[in-house]
């Protein structure tokens, strides 16, 4: 008995071993009873009509004053102080601005405590922000502030400097005040009335009612204003902090991603504010200030965005790379072919990878710690198939017309095979659309473009993501591209994402940055590909160089997605959350008059081999004596 008994103990643990490794058993049951616990607590906030994340906040000061919130530029205030700093705001909004339950104002900051304390200081009083990108002039920034119908904006002093909105908005839209926050009214709003809002203010919050408005990036025409809900707030942003098993008495958790982005508006400081952690924030991001602050704030956790971690990689090796707190990275848009080499450099123990969208109601999550699962942007094991399988589908897609495909018979679509490209869709409960989905504000055309009916069902609806994904038979999620930059060439579909990261990963890193998309030459069916490259300031712009760059694309690309054009420019031009934006190049192309004046030439796949692309050579395909 007592050998069978220890034979019995030593093959239980081998058995469960085996088991959660096949069918991600134990992620599966952390991100279920997670989400299922800040669904039902949030739903009991809202039941007792504490919703509005200023009870939180509250409740933080009540329970840790002493605690730091908020850690910026070497000061820290604690949870006490950021709640009677938040309560001044409030007042002055009332008092001085006349803001009353239900205005919308514009906040328009780079990264401070002014900003949060502003942010939620109009939840204090019943207001509704809509952040602003700090970035915008001339016809965007007028557009963001038409759109969001606010007829106060709240503007930085810093941006004030650096952009000079405020005649740029009242010269468009002289109705709309614009109040520059600088350190006189700073001082001014620090020593206000310190009267606790009544809750009549904050009362009423339901979890599908908007709190803000977050723009979307731009990156494909002008940006457009996203509902945030208030349950984003409050449980996805708890949930986010659980998954993370964020420490609130131990861990710091930094960004220097824009805050008037959901992603570190909700991941990172709601995030800290729901569990009680501390977050510290940098102004913005930069590769010189970045490590530095990370170390001067004791950060135990770090956020990136797009290719942050690609650009924190271009600093020169540093004996100080692994001289910091950091056990944990979290955020999305970390490619495949930078993920180890940031891990190892940097002594980072685990790497949170997720995908969602700030207008969206789902989202795929992956915590990676060893070599399985690099790459992917969620995991999706045996419980989390079992229980929501039926809510999420990858769908097949006409990359021609850009739309989900549909059976000329049913009219129904066709979900593609594990390891087969197709679009990420969300189901929605067809009764109750806005239950999940908010869509965006005041924009009634593009709020339905995301929407698909009649999709397996008569009168089913569905999310449309706008990204194509991919599911491996083991559970593994991968991001291909947006769907508007996977293109078509000889018959195929080309993924812009898998050749600007085979571009990026040649061993000897000749190419710095990279864009690529697809554009269509004259006489010829189909999208060619152009890669947009930033060369290492030590490499040659010539034949050997690009010799070089071809032989290794050869190897490990497929022939039809080796891009037909290279055309070499000072700088990739990207969002503030660090995306490719490609719309100017793109509208560019190849045409010899449109990229003359450059930073560098434009080079051909002609004879095997690039070549520099001359005027004579467009005037041939123009002319239809070309066939590529």
């Amino acid at each position: 008995m007592a050998a069978a008994a220890a034979a019995l103990a030593l093959t239980v643990p081998v058995v469960a071993g085996y088991l959660d490794a096949k069918y991600q058993l134990m992620s599966d049951l952390h991100l279920i009873s997670t989400l299922t616990f800040c669904r039902i607590q949030a739903l009991l906030r809202e039941k007792r009509d504490r919703l509005n994340p200023f009870y939180t906040l509250e409740e933080n000061a009540q329970k840790f004053p002493e605690r730091t919130w908020i850690w910026f530029q070497g000061r820290e205030y604690t949870y006490k102080q950021g709640y009677e700093a938040v309560i001044r705001h409030g007042n002055w909004f009332r008092d001085e601005q006349g803001v009353k339950k239900g205005d919308i104002v514009a906040i328009d900051f780079m990264n401070c405590p002014e900003m949060i304390f502003i942010w939620i200081g109009l939840w204090s009083v019943g207001g509704i922000p809509a952040f602003y990108n700090y970035n915008l002039t001339g016809d965007a920034l007028v557009h963001v502030v038409k759109v969001s119908t606010a007829k106060l904006a709240i503007v930085g002093h810093r941006v004030e400097q650096t952009v000079g909105v405020k005649k740029q908005i009242n010269d468009a839209l002289p109705e709309v005040k614009v109040v520059i926050f600088d350190e006189d009214l700073e001082n001014k709003v620090n020593g206000w009335r310190l009267d606790r809002p009544e809750d009549e203010l904050l009362s009423g919050a339901k979890l599908a009612d908007m709190a803000a408005l977050v723009y979307t990036s731009g990156t494909t025409g002008l940006p457009k204003p996203a509902i945030v809900s208030w349950w984003k707030n409050t449980g996805a942003s708890k949930f986010v902090a659980l998954w993370l098993k964020l420490n609130p008495g131990k861990d710091r958790y930094y960004t220097a991603m824009p805050v008037y982005h959901s992603s570190a508006a909700l991941f990172n400081v709601m995030a800290c504010l729901q569990i009680g952690a501390t977050s510290c924030l940098g102004e913005k991001f930069s590769n010189r200030t970045f490590w530095p602050e990370v170390r001067a704030s004791g950060s135990t956790v770090i956020q990136y965005v797009g290719e942050t971690c690609r650009y924190l990689l271009t600093a020169p090796p540093s004996p100080d790379d692994k001289n910091h707190n950091v056990t944990k990275a979290f955020g999305n848009g970390l490619r495949g072919d930078v993920w180890k080499e940031f891990r190892e450099r940097f002594g980072i123990r685990a790497i949170g990878e997720f995908y969602a969208a700030t207008e969206g109601m789902s989202g795929t999550w992956n915590m990676n710690t060893g070599d399985w699962g690099v790459g992917a942007v969620g995991v999706a094991g045996a419980l989390i198939n079992l229980l929501q399988g039926s809510k999420t589908a990858i769908v097949d897609i006409d990359y021609e017309t850009e739309e989900i495909w549909r059976d000329p018979a049913t009219g129904f679509c066709k979900k593609v095979p594990n390891g087969e490209r197709g679009e990420m869709i969300f189901k929605l409960d067809e009764n109750d659309i806005g239950a999940s989905y908010k869509g965006y504000y005041r924009n009634e055309k593009a709020s339905m473009s995301k929407l698909l009916r009649d999709v397996f069902k008569k009168g089913d609806a569905w999310f449309r993501t706008g990204d194509v994904l991919t599911v491996t038979d083991d559970g593994l999620i991968y991001f291909n591209d947006r769907i508007g930059d996977t293109y078509r060439w000889k018959s195929e579909n080309v993924s812009t994402m898998e050749v600007s990261n085979a571009i990026n990963s040649h061993p000897r890193k000749i190419v710095l940055d990279s864009a690529v998309f697809g554009v269509p030459l004259p006489n010829h069916d189909g999208n060619a590909g152009v890669a947009c490259v930033v060369l290492h300031p030590e490499v040659k712009e010539d034949e050997a160089t690009f010799d070089e760059l071809l032989s290794y694309l050869q190897k490990s690309l497929p022939r039809y997605a080796t891009p037909l054009f290279i055309r070499v420019i000072g700088e990739v031009e990207r969002t503030g959350n660090n995306k490719v934006v490609k719309g100017g190049l793109r509208k560019q192309g190849v045409d010899p008059e449109k990229t003359a004046g450059q930073a560098g030439g434009v080079w051909w796949l002609k004879d095997g081999k690039y070549q520099k692309f001359t005027d004579d050579d467009w005037r041939e395909i123009k002319a239809g004596r070309v066939k590529l």
